[in-house]
């Protein structure tokens, strides 16, 4: 079985294209490709079944369970384009798959649903010159955000690693940057791209405790989970944090 995973950044959508045959060695590794996507809560993941089969009958309930998983506790879409031919495709035709899964039959389908599908209802973009200020601004934008949402439990942490990574774009790419805080699920996402595609690293401690300017040490320290989604473009290192059951957005229309 392989597994090859695009990003496409300009549209917040993580491509998943599988081939060759399910087997009980290889599902760890197709549920463990989805689930890697999931977390760095892009608007959308579409994978791919065109040359993908499941003689062991057990990928559709491993498509379902993923599906319900991002919807709760991420809000992304998850889309899946079913395969040309084979036991997986057979399986796919019948009606109770096309109410649990979203479906299509070609990719372009997919890709275009996704682009149709709304963005994260909770939702702030910045845009960024890579200078001394950038990780000041990046920081008010993340602690507004958390005021607005009433997570002010999450705001520390989150204020923390928008800092540290605006500051390694600033550092190290140089190049304009965007900056992304999104509530989607039961995480915050933040989200920060610039137009180096080399991709962010984790450098070793350099002590006992981090301090500001430690950059990715920091993060991994504070964030439910990190990464970095890299393509020709650039790249987007993104952080997510587990927000406090309990917390549903305010409803700014009610007085």
């Amino acid at each position: 079985m392989t597994v090859t995973v695009q990003h496409h950044l300009d549209e917040e959508i993580i491509g998943i294209a599988v081939g060759g045959v399910l087997s009980t060695e290889s599902k760890h590794r197709l549920r463990s490709s989805i689930g890697k996507s999931i977390i760095a809560c892009p608007r959308a993941v579409i994978v791919d079944l065109t040359d993908f089969d499941d003689p062991t009958g057990t990928a559709a309930p491993l498509f379902q369970a993923a599906q319900r998983r991002s919807l709760r506790d991420h809000g992304v879409s998850l889309l899946y384009v079913v395969p040309a031919r084979g036991q997986l495709r057979a399986r796919l035709a019948h009606p109770f798959w096309h109410r649990a899964l979203r479906l299509y039959r070609t990719r372009a389908d997919a890709y275009a649903s996704a682009r149709r599908g709304p963005p994260a209802p909770d939702r702030f973009a910045l845009a960024l010159e890579p200078d001394d200020f950038a990780p000041s601004r990046a920081r008010l934008l993340v602690h507004g955000a958390c005021r607005l949402w009433d997570v002010p439990e999450v705001a520390t942490a989150a204020c923390r690693i928008v800092f540290e990574l605006v500051h390694n774009a600033v550092r190290h790419a140089g190049t304009g940057i965007h900056l992304t805080v999104s509530r989607r699920g039961n995480y915050l996402h933040i989200g920060v791209r610039d137009g180096d595609p080399r991709p962010a690293v984790k450098l070793p401690p350099r002590g006992p405790a981090a301090a500001p300017g430690d950059g990715l040490r920091i993060v991994d320290r504070d964030a439910t989970a990190w990464g970095c989604l890299r393509n020709a473009g650039g790249k987007i290192a993104w952080a997510a944090i587990w927000l406090p059951p309990g917390k549903p957005p305010k409803d700014e229309t009610r007085h």
